[in-house]
């Protein structure tokens, strides 16, 4: 049976067959993905029945600080003006009971690294009511072979979705063989069938985002202090750039024999989507997804500009600063470009050169900042500290890069090393993690051991990296003891705080 992922006729049989969406999301990070926005659209085309479990709204992790939220790396917001609280009762027990109300032919589920055992545990609350499982996620699409021998994981996905979920629902629905898919390996009556990559999709024939699957109080996220409906909208998937701790490179190669990993979506189609979601979900604020958003042709950069000025409604980009050119911005503050994230990660040049595969140089990030903040469009300034081998002296590189930098805000996340990059491997190497330890929330503290510094002294300068970047150096002894976690610091972190937010965000973000 051949599935076109653009065919939009109903199969037979597909309402009774129901799959059980689950998104395994660290707690309030609150930003809808497109993954399984995209798996719901694709499948709900297709005319199956489906809902999803959504974890976002569970505390069931203390560790994890979704949005940042209580950190000094965003403005500060108040998710309960929207209706946004915790759940209070027991993730697992209301996972087992949508499972046994709903009963599902299937469970799908999608997790990233730091959220994967987080999604097993999940599955292994209703293993004893035999539903077929299926793990996918970029976790799984890297650690294909340690996924497919968990017990409670029946098939995983090796590749995109889209089309394949689709496939396999068809065949389970009709009562046909499924063991033969491609992106999709089977364990099925004691054998394992490890089928191989399909082809790259055409991001032209991806279905529309289904953003109808969530609470409605998911559109919500936090943008400069202000609580938006927002909605994500995919540009593309890959990136022109060689990171070394970004999976981009890694998926190109894992994929070279399915197609070019990076592709793009038409302008026309982008721009049908941004005005279906603003009309069917009344959208306010738009996230572009996009390794990389600037880096693209002019022509395609002047079509998009052209086009989105009658659209109006303000967005959000990440992008890199060789990618920033004066003409660019000014054409972006005229169609409502209201802020955009600039990757700095890190200021120590010959590290940044050598280590990270990044090229651009110090002088270069600057003068690129510098055009953004002599616009209307508000900066965010992204970094990452705790690299493997990086010393407390580089990361004071990057501190000092970043008082360089007028910028609305300042992020600093703590160095993971994910599976498929050039770091993990790396790090593993180094000995400075074991190759079974999993990456955790970037926010949380570094799961490396290094010789050159301690996670707990990481995390303390990622929690008082602002502190550092505006406030005068002659601070800087009283901003290290707010970098302890003890009752000092805590007492010290606490007061600097109410400084920072009086003298450094003030009425413009409210």
């Amino acid at each position: 049976m051949a599935t076109s992922l653009t065919d939009t006729q109903s199969v037979p049989n597909a309402g009774d067959f129901k799959v059980l969406l689950v998104y395994a999301n660290s707690p309030m990070d609150n930003l809808m993905p497109v993954s399984i926005s995209s798996l719901a659209g694709a499948l709900k085309r297709r005319g199956f029945s489906i809902k999803l479990f959504d974890t976002t709204f569970y505390p069931w992790t203390s560790s994890a600080g979704g949005e940042r939220g209580g950190s000094l790396q965003v403005a500060e917001f108040d998710y309960k003006k929207v209706g946004i609280t915790f759940v209070e009762t027991n993730v697992y027990d209301d996972f087992r009971k949508m499972v046994q109300e709903y009963r599902p032919n299937l469970i799908a589920l999608s997790s990233v690294e730091p959220t994967h055992e987080f999604g097993l545990r999940l599955l292994q609350c209703v293993d004893d009511m035999g539903i077929f499982t299926i793990m996918g996620g970029v976790h799984t699409i890297f650690s294909s072979e340690e996924v497919f021998r968990e017990e409670v994981v029946d098939m995983v996905c090796i590749g995109e979705g889209e089309k394949c979920l689709v496939e396999l629902c068809e065949r389970m629905a009709e009562g046909l063989d499924y063991t033969n898919i491609n992106n999709i390996w089977v364990k099925q009556d004691g054998k394992q069938y490890r089928n191989k990559k399909d082809r790259v999709l055409n991001m032209d024939d991806l279905p529309m985002l289904d953003f109808s699957i969530y609470d409605e109080k998911r559109l919500y996220r936090p943008m400069a202090g202000k609580l938006y409906r927002m909605a994500p909208v995919e540009f593309s998937r890959g990136c022109i750039f060689k990171c070394a701790y970004c999976s981009a490179p890694s998926y190109a190669e894992t994929f070279k024999d399915s197609g070019k990993w990076l592709r793009h979506k038409s302008i026309d189609r982008i721009i049908e989507e941004i005005k279906t979601y603003a009309e069917e979900y009344n959208i306010e604020y738009f996230y572009f997804v996009s390794e990389t958003f600037l880096a693209m042709s002019d022509q395609r950069f002047n079509e998009f500009v052209g086009q989105y000025s009658k659209i109006g409604i303000p967005f959000w980009f990440n992008t890199r600063p060789e990618t920033i050119t004066a003409d660019r911005i000014k054409m972006l503050e005229g169609i409502g470009c209201h802020r955009m994230s600039v990757g700095v990660e890190c200021g120590n040049e010959p590290y940044r050169r050598e280590m990270l595969k990044r090229a651009v140089s110090n002088d270069a990030i600057v003068k690129a900042c510098e055009i953004v903040a002599k616009s209307d469009i508000q900066l965010s300034v992204n970094n990452i500290i705790g690299f493997p081998d990086e010393t407390r002296e580089m990361i004071f590189d990057t501190i000092f890069l970043n008082r360089k930098i007028e910028a609305d805000s300042y992020s600093c996340s703590i160095f993971q090393p994910y599976r498929g990059t050039l770091l993990h491997k790396y790090c593993v190497d180094k000995g400075y993690i074991n190759y079974r330890e999993l990456a955790i929330d970037l926010t949380v503290t570094s799961v490396l051991k290094q010789p050159c510094i301690s996670s707990d002294e990481i995390k303390g300068l990622a929690r008082t990296f602002p502190l550092y970047v505006k406030f005068p150096e002659g601070n800087f002894d009283i901003i290290r003891k707010a970098e302890k976690f003890d009752v000092e610091g805590e007492a010290v972190f606490k007061e600097l705080s109410m400084r920072y937010r009086e003298e450094y965000e003030g009425p413009k973000l409210w």
